[in-house]
């Protein structure tokens, strides 16, 4: 149980991850600014118009099972 608390936290990252990346990569195509110039401007962080259509049902329901395997094995141990 370890094991998969450990791997889908992993997951769970990743795919937060990617859809930062994605967001603020085709912002910066967008508007012809470089990659770092629009992350570290903070304002496209948030992304929602940028994420593909799967993203955000995918990062959602993967955040709840991952903090619900993570509370249940916290707190069902012995």
């Amino acid at each position: 149980m370890k094991a998969l608390t450990g791997l889908l936290w992993v997951v769970t990252l990743a795919t937060g991850f990617y859809g930062t990346v994605k967001g603020v990569s085709e912002k910066a195509h967008a508007t012809g600014k470089s990659f770092w110039r629009v992350f570290f401007s903070g304002q496209e962080n948030f992304i929602w118009h940028s994420a593909p259509g799967w993203y955000y049902p995918v990062l959602i329901a993967l955040t709840v099972v991952t903090v619900a395997v993570t509370a249940w094995y916290f707190f069902s141990r012995d």
